[in-house]
């Protein structure tokens, strides 16, 4: 990691957590759906196994950011359908995690280059502004269950230990 981007990190997570000792309530916050993007140009359509990975990669990014006990996770009401950055937006999604009574929506998407490469980026919107408050690009080998939920694990982690422990509503 580049050291501008460890100091990213770092003023994110100084400016979400507080720094006078206090225990802090887990953040509320809420999760988007992904977005798909398939530039690979593989010639067998495998929209099926990408649509259940990408609605399996979603759920289990949820499961593992409430499971942490970090955050207080609420539901978006589009989430049964396409809820994601793109439809219906940043900012219907800050709107709709805001009456919920998150601080927080986590977007993100998922591009497919290659049959073994591909990226997951997510960011961490304020729903007060639509603005990223953290974000990340990652890049994950195999287009296999395994290796999305792997995409998802560890962008969860990375969400609970660079976005702050105790982000502040």
């Amino acid at each position: 990691m580049h050291a501008t981007a460890h100091i990213s990190l770092a003023l994110c997570c100084s400016l979400l957590t507080s720094g006078d000792g206090r225990a802090e309530t887990p953040a509320v916050i809420a999760s988007a759906n992904f977005d798909f993007i398939d530039t690979s140009g593989e010639p067998r359509d495998q929209s099926a196994d990408h649509q259940r990975r990408l609605t399996d990669l979603s759920d289990y990014l949820r499961e593992q950011l409430a499971e942490q006990g970090k955050f207080k996770l609420v539901p978006l009401p589009c989430q049964a359908s396409q809820c994601t950055a793109t439809d219906p937006g940043y900012e219907a999604l800050s709107a709709m995690a805001r009456q919920n009574g998150a601080a927080f929506v986590v977007i993100g998407a998922v591009q497919k280059t290659s049959t073994l490469i591909g990226w997951l980026r997510y960011s961490v919107l304020d729903v007060r502004d639509s603005r990223a408050v953290c974000g990340e690009f990652i890049t994950y080998r195999g287009d296999t269950d395994e290796a999305w939920r792997r995409a998802a694990r560890f962008s969860a982690g990375q969400i609970i230990r660079h976005c702050g422990l105790n982000l502040k509503n």
